[in-house]
């Protein structure tokens, strides 16, 4: 048997009270059940074997300040871990990702060209941290622009002390209202709002609900926003 569904079974019982009790649950802006995982979602193309340690991703880039605080708790256990890696990547206000070729979409067809916009040598909107005691990783950057054919997301990476197996790669979305208002600030408002919703994400093919899960609540924070996420992953 799986030892991680054998411990479950047997203290099954008292996870419940237990999260709370140890962890205090209900204080974790995370929108899935209580240590229930969070949902997997695709990493994408644009993930890079190494990212820099440290905790402002910006590298000056332009765009609405974001600051961001990631918890990372055991979805068994329902506690803080701490040395967890915690990787974010995401695209500028222009829609486009560092270090890479970026594909570009038809917007009819939403279908690969043969076009591509290289920004290899650039390193922007990438970095990772490592959790502290109490399963904490902070980041600040910008709020991402959008690109053909997806919502405007952030990538996220977690993996316990190397172990591959422990390894959850998910998305992070963002209110729909903030958005609007933010695509109308200089650095994102000559591309204008995002044309692509749910239904017509390559990725998200109309869930909404998974969409409602991982999306971070925000509040203003100065010229900008910060919100609180909690993601429920594996260290056993």
């Amino acid at each position: 048997m799986d030892r991680r569904k054998f411990i479950a079974g047997a203290g099954g019982t008292i996870l419940t009270s237990h999260a709370s009790s140890v962890f205090g649950t209900s204080n974790i802006a995370n929108p899935n059940t209580a240590c229930r995982p969070t949902t997997r979602l695709t990493r994408g193309p644009y993930l890079m074997p190494s990212s820099p340690l440290r905790s402002d991703i910006r590298e000056n880039s332009p765009g609405v300040p974001l600051k961001l605080e990631l918890t990372v708790i055991d979805d068994l256990w329902c506690a803080p871990v701490s040395d967890f890696f915690v990787d974010i990547w995401h695209c500028n206000a222009d829609g486009l990702y560092s270090g890479v070729d970026n594909i570009v979409f038809d917007p009819d067809t939403l279908r690969v060209t043969d076009q591509a916009v290289n920004m290899k040598d650039k390193s922007y909107l990438r970095g990772h941290q490592v959790t502290d005691k109490n399963g904490k990783a902070i980041f600040t950057t910008i709020y991402p622009g959008w690109y053909m054919p997806r919502l405007a997301h952030i990538h996220v990476r977690v993996i316990w002390r190397d172990v591959e197996w422990t390894a959850l790669d998910t998305q992070l979305y963002l209110p729909a209202d903030i958005e609007r208002e933010v695509y109308q600030t200089a650095a994102y408002a000559a591309r204008g709002p995002n044309p692509i919703g749910v239904e017509r994400d390559i990725v998200m093919k109309g869930n909404a609900e998974t969409v409602r899960n991982l999306t971070v609540m925000l509040e203003r924070d100065g010229d900008g926003y910060k919100g609180k996420f909690g993601i429920a992953a594996t260290s056993l």
